[in-house]
């Protein structure tokens, strides 16, 4: 069974919140700290095209 993983804003929200955390403490590694930048750049992105998608149903929804 396939199942898609739904995306859920909040979620990614606190998680970029953890990835930040991480990033600041001293102690992580740099080849840590790289994964975890690439991953908030991967959440980060997909949470503009989720408020940009967002933002366009809203647009449509005033349009009616």
């Amino acid at each position: 069974m396939n199942e898609e993983k739904q995306f859920i804003i909040e979620d990614a929200f606190a998680r970029i919140e953890e990835i930040h955390a991480a990033l600041e403490n001293p102690e992580t590694s740099l080849k840590e700290s790289m994964e975890l930048y690439s991953e908030g750049v991967k959440l980060s992105t997909a949470c503009r095209d989720y408020l940009q998608t967002m933002e366009k149903e809203i647009q449509i929804l005033n349009e009616v």
